[in-house]
């Protein structure tokens, strides 16, 4: 038998209960509330199924924040109800963690500058269950230009490019096109054309330059499968393996050559550059006299000149000629007379050191040069 005071714990046991769940909830949910993140907004031109209100956020893989609203442009701004445009508006949330701790500006800043080297957004499939997530990719920022917009969006805004399902889809359509618009003529027209080359080729085969120009083929192929035979042989000896390191580390010598020359190499290439220029206004000086009717005046003279110079030199040449047969003559009489000779300078140095002789005693004894001997010394004894 239950007593009054048991339900009095039943009830305090649900409501205590009941508060520590709500409690537990308010702990556990309330970092999501107090969490600081940051807003990322994107628009696509195309359907978006697959992808739905917290959907990861990748960036080449790394899981960086989620998807918190999908809707229409028109219903997030104004402009683009005026407009018409028929966007998808796409809203994110962004981890502060990977980012350094950057301001939500900064953020902002810093997406418009990633924007402009290519960086845009890319609806990925998950895998079979069909199911996509954003996945933030770097492109050619040129060849994916973004989506034209009317307005201001409110958040730091990534461009998107097409998923490579829709691209799909849009060559498949393109194909379909192509197919459909060829007519049934045509593609009679086309068939026929082929089987008239096939034709062409099977009686051309038949004839004698047709077989000579399957064998000429053949043969060719024969040459290519031995080339490829001994390129395989080359290939597989050990010294090929040795061959490339060594031909790597050339390369790499030559490149580190280059690298530290670049200095000189660049002002060898200036001093050439100055040198060829120098050369230009010689030449340009250069035809310039030569153009010049002076010129032709001057070449003229010159003629009569220079079959003077040539007479001049002839005539110089005989002369030279009579001068070494002179010479030869005087060392052929000096050759002859050679003791003569001798003799003629020892007597001529004798009478020049007799004249030395003479000369000193003039300057000692001038009167006994005219008047005789020089009178004699006194003696000590006679004084």
């Amino acid at each position: 038998m239950i007593r009054k005071h048991d339900y009095f714990k039943l009830g305090l046991f649900i409501i205590l209960g009941t508060c520590m769940l709500i409690a537990v909830i308010t702990i556990l949910g309330a970092g999501k509330y107090f969490e600081t993140t940051y807003k990322m907004e994107t628009y696509f031109d195309e359907s978006v199924n697959g992808l739905a209100v917290g959907s990861p956020v990748k960036l080449r893989g790394v899981d960086i924040g989620r998807v918190t609203t999908i809707n229409f442009v028109a219903n997030e701004y104004e402009e683009a109800d005026k407009n018409e445009n028929r966007y998808v508006f796409v809203a994110c949330e962004i981890k502060p963690d990977l980012f350094k701790g950057i301001s939500e500006e900064e953020f902002g800043v810093a997406a418009t500058r990633e924007v402009k080297r290519g960086l845009r957004v890319r609806p990925t499939s998950l895998g079979l269950t069909g199911q996509l997530f954003l996945n933030l990719i770097y492109v050619d920022p040129e060849a994916n230009a973004p989506l034209k917009i009317d307005w201001q969006p409110d958040d730091a805004y990534i461009p998107s490019v097409a998923s490579t399902l829709s691209r799909v889809e849009e060559a498949i359509t393109t194909i379909s096109k192509t197919l459909s618009s060829l007519k049934k003529e045509d593609i009679q027209s086309i068939i026929e054309d082929v089987k008239s080359i096939v034709s062409t080729l099977g009686d051309f085969m038949k004839t004698e330059g047709g077989k000579e120009a399957g064998m000429k083929i053949l043969g060719i192929l024969e040459e290519t499968r031995l080339v490829l035979h001994r390129t395989n042989q080359i290939l597989a000896d050990p010294a090929t393996e040795q061959i490339i390191p060594e031909a790597v580390g050339a390369i790499a010598g030559v490149n580190r050559i280059v690298t530290n020359s670049a200095d000189d190499i660049i002002s060898a290439a200036r001093e050439a550059k100055l040198a060829m220029t120098s050369f230009k206004q010689a030449s340009d000086v250069l035809a310039k006299n030569l153009a010049d009717p002076r010129m032709d005046k001057a070449m003229s003279e010159i003629a009569p000149t220079l079959e003077n110079v040539a007479k001049a030199s002839s005539d110089l040449t005989a002369a030279v000629s009579k001068v070494h047969a002179l010479v030869n003559r005087l060392n052929s009489v000096v050759a002859s007379e050679e003791a003569n000779i001798h003799s003629i300078l020892e007597d001529t140095r004798e009478v020049m050191e007799n004249i030395k002789e003479i000369s000193g005693d003039a300057k000692r004894y001038p009167s006994g040069v005219f008047f005789g001997t020089p009178p004699s010394k006194p003696s000590p004894e006679t004084q």
